[in-house]
């Protein structure tokens, strides 16, 4: 491979987009324009969503635009004036049309946080959690315009260690996927990668988690309560009521996984171990609100939690 590719970068913009927008702009391709999502207003007190990508890609001189849905035309013709190699997309959450998949030479490769076909659609990383898998990894595959459905171009494991929250699984992803993107897009553009195509037969599919997804109900197994507070750590936070006040659980572990305690939900000592549907978790690091995160020990010194309550009554 002696020439240099002109490449595309397109993504929703938040921190983890970075890995591979840092890959492209050191290696001998150009990185001709970053395609991201505008800054939106959010919460409360109307606070602008930050754009890492966009803000990083300015400074380093790139060009950015922000289209809607690529059906603007002034986008289409931009882009198809930059004699595009390639488009590489990551966690971008937009639905590309023909018209976008078309213009660069050798297509759109997408960075999918999972072993496709498993888990196709927008929260891999957290289903992988809450299902307590014990490998994840990433997939490039071919864009077009179905669902994840694109020939697979390479794919690469990751073990899931016990440790593993959101954050640290994603992080391990990503940067495992962006140590291998140059070297694959090389051999894409000589022409000696034989893609696969997925077998449907095998797929799974995840949705966008939601607000309400990250409630925790005990009426569930120990490992299935353990998934989803491993699953939603740091953001958006498992959460349950105690004592009646919302509390975010960040850390957990499960204490036995077969015994039925009758009561779900119910505290069952002064250290936070918490009943459920088979099996127990003990709490080991929450975060009241409008307070910083602390250990489960650290907060009973100053908050007495009866053993015999029932959590997640208001």
């Amino acid at each position: 491979m002696r020439k240099s590719l002109n490449i595309a970068y397109l993504a929703g913009g938040a921190s983890h987009t970075l890995d591979p927008f840092y890959t492209l702009l050191q290696s001998k391709h150009k990185l001709r324009i970053v395609c991201t999502k505008q800054s939106l207003l959010s919460g409360r007190r109307n606070f602008f969503s930050k754009n890492s990508l966009l803000e990083v890609a300015k400074k380093n001189n790139i060009s950015c635009i922000t289209p809607y849905n690529y059906k603007e035309e002034d986008s289409i013709k931009k882009l198809k004036k930059l004699n595009l190699d390639l488009a590489i997309v990551f966690s971008y959450g937009i639905l590309l049309p023909r018209n976008f998949l078309n213009i660069p030479k050798y297509g759109c490769i997408n960075i999918h946080t999972s072993l496709l076909p498993k888990w196709r659609g927008a929260s891999p990383v957290q289903h992988t959690l809450m299902n307590n898998e014990k490998e994840s990894g990433f997939t490039f595959i071919l864009m077009n315009e179905k669902l994840d459905e694109g020939d697979i171009i390479y794919k690469k494991k990751v073990l899931v260690c016990k440790e593993d929250n959101y954050a640290s699984l994603l992080k391990k992803i990503t940067q495992l996927a962006s140590s291998n993107l140059v070297k694959v897009i090389e051999k894409l553009s000589d022409n000696k990668i034989k893609m696969i195509k997925q077998n449907n037969k095998d797929a799974t599919y995840c949705y966008k988690i939601k607000k309400e997804d990250s409630y925790l109900n005990f009426n569930q197994t120990a490992k299935e309560v353990y998934g989803k507070i491993r699953a939603f750590n740091p953001n958006p936070g498992a959460k349950c009521f105690i004592k009646g006040e919302l509390v975010k659980i960040l850390e957990a572990e499960v204490e036995n996984t077969y015994y039925n305690y009758g009561k779900v939900g119910e505290v069952l000592d002064n250290k936070l171990l918490i009943s459920c549907k088979l099996g127990s978790v003990k709490l080991i690091k929450i975060q009241r609100q409008g307070r910083r995160a602390m250990s489960a020990a650290e907060v009973l010194n100053g908050w007495k939690v009866e053993k015999g309550i029932i959590l997640n009554v208001r």
